[in-house]
């Protein structure tokens, strides 16, 4: 239900934006479409499997709401590429408490933020918790910290490979890095700031209730809920050197910004008001996308 709900969504964004009626839209649209389910399902199994949250659908629930009011991100391919890339990443990171293939692990993480930042270049500052992962869990070994060095340099070499065979030219360092913006002036544009301001307004009361709540949780689980803490820090990051901000750089900030709400859902409080809150939350992507 919640795949449906957020393939409506997409195709409802897609349409505002205006439909074009060639080959390489259709299948960017529909490529786009299934990274943004595979994000959702992505994100499902990592909270389940890492103990992040309790049984239930709230997490998905809460991922479909904040990204439905965020139509430029729905229509940017690359954002939900990177993205996809990027839960990859922290998802490894994730499973490095288990003790298992640590290594492995890392150069996965490392390799999957590679390639997102191919994507979005900016996604490359999600390295940081590839390192914070190492810190965690096995930090006296010094080869978990040159790993991530490796995996960077082996997508670095094989999009050098790609471009030397399809464009008989090397992937240059000027091709690869992406400006940076410290200009918000777009997000007080009438169709980005309802946006902006219910993704604000997420953000501090979510966050709120997760740090109150946090001492109670268990403490084998602590060390990846302050990962989580620093995936949405880290995201904010992006959004502040953004280079274009048309609220699409907003979209990494919810997965984490899911996870942690999930926490606010969870609470023993008036199931009538739970039901309220979570109809609003599915009406108001149909407000921005509609009106």
């Amino acid at each position: 239900m919640v795949a449906l709900y957020m393939s409506l969504l997409y195709t409802i964004a897609h349409f505002n934006r205006g439909l074009e009626v060639n080959g390489t839209y259709i299948l960017l649209a529909l490529l786009g479409v299934f990274l943004y389910v595979l994000s959702m399902l992505a994100l499902n199994f990592s909270a389940k499997k890492n103990e992040l949250t309790n049984k239930g659908s709230f997490t998905v629930f809460l991922f479909a709401f904040l990204t439905a009011i965020l139509p430029n991100a729905l229509t940017s391919f690359s954002v939900l590429l990177a993205n996809v890339f990027v839960l990859l990443a922290v998802q490894n990171v994730l499973h490095l408490r288990n003790e298992k293939k640590i290594k492995a692990k890392l150069l996965n993480a490392s390799i999957c933020i590679g390639i997102a930042s191919l994507a979005y270049f900016w996604s490359i500052a999600f390295m940081l918790i590839v390192y914070i992962g190492v810190l965690y869990f096995e930090p006296k070994n010094y080869r978990n910290w040159l790993i991530p060095i490796v995996g960077l340099s082996t997508v670095f070499l094989f999009a050098n490979c790609f471009t030397l065979y399809t464009e008989d030219a090397f992937f240059g360092i000027t091709r690869y890095v992406d400006t940076m913006s410290f200009s918000f002036k777009n997000y007080l544009s009438k169709t980005q700031l309802f946006s902006v301001g219910i993704v604000s307004i997420c953000i501090l009361f979510f966050l709120s209730i997760y740090l109150i709540t946090f001492r109670r949780k268990a403490a084998n689980t602590k060390p990846i809920l302050r990962i989580v803490l620093v995936y949405i820090i880290i995201a904010l990051l992006v959004v502040v050197v953004a280079p274009e901000k048309d609220t699409s750089e907003l979209f990494f900030m919810i997965t984490p910004l899911a996870l942690i709400g999930t926490t606010y859902f969870e609470l023993n409080f008036s199931p009538l008001a739970k039901e309220i809150n979570m109809w609003v939350c599915i009406l108001i992507p149909f407000t921005i996308l509609l009106l």
